[in-house]
């Protein structure tokens, strides 16, 4: 089979992203284990800028458990990436329809899954952030993660249908 650019590109942003995801969990893990060494110095940052009406305490383990969610999150991108990587390999050889892409999708539906659900958990912890008064970015719920979620789970299954399909015909020609 001939080359394909959009899939050699693919192939390519894909590994980007592997490596880029796995620095970042390394970055996140580091963080996070700074984060009590170096935890009074930050609480005299925070106490800095934000004055004596911060509840510094909470506002150090708001911080952490965000560090947290981010390795959550990373730890459940990691298997999207390297299943897509699998799934590209199978459409470059030529064979896409193959039952292992439908576990291979499966699995990224899974983990889209815990994605939305680690996104609920940061819209709980943003109003604790608020409501310590800390400078944060505003968050919603993300409809299209959901919508990506059933999408990716009827996908895995089309897959394993058309999979069975194939090899029923292949049996019977």
């Amino acid at each position: 089979m001939q080359k394909d650019r959009v899939l050699t590109g693919a192939t390519i942003l894909l590994r980007l992203m592997l490596v880029m995801n796995i620095v970042l969990l390394v970055m996140f893990t580091v963080a996070l284990a700074l984060s009590w060494p170096l935890g009074h110095a930050l609480a005299l940052r925070l106490g800095a800028k934000y004055g004596p009406s911060l509840d510094v305490a909470d506002a150090v383990m708001a911080m952490r458990l965000m560090v947290v969610l981010g390795i959550a999150s990373a730890l459940a991108i990691h298997p999207i990436f390297a299943s897509l990587l699998r799934i590209v390999a199978t459409v470059q050889a030529g064979d896409p329809f193959v039952d292992a892409n439908a576990t291979l999708l499966g699995r990224i539906g899974w983990a889209l899954l815990v994605l939305q659900c680690l996104d609920l958990v940061l819209g709980a912890l943003m109003r604790w952030i608020y409501a310590l008064k800390l400078d944060a970015i505003g968050w919603s719920p993300s409809l299209g993660g959901w919508i990506a979620v059933v999408m990716i789970f009827v996908l895995a299954r089309v897959f394993r249908i058309g999979a069975r399909m194939r090899d029923d015909l292949a049996t019977t020609v």
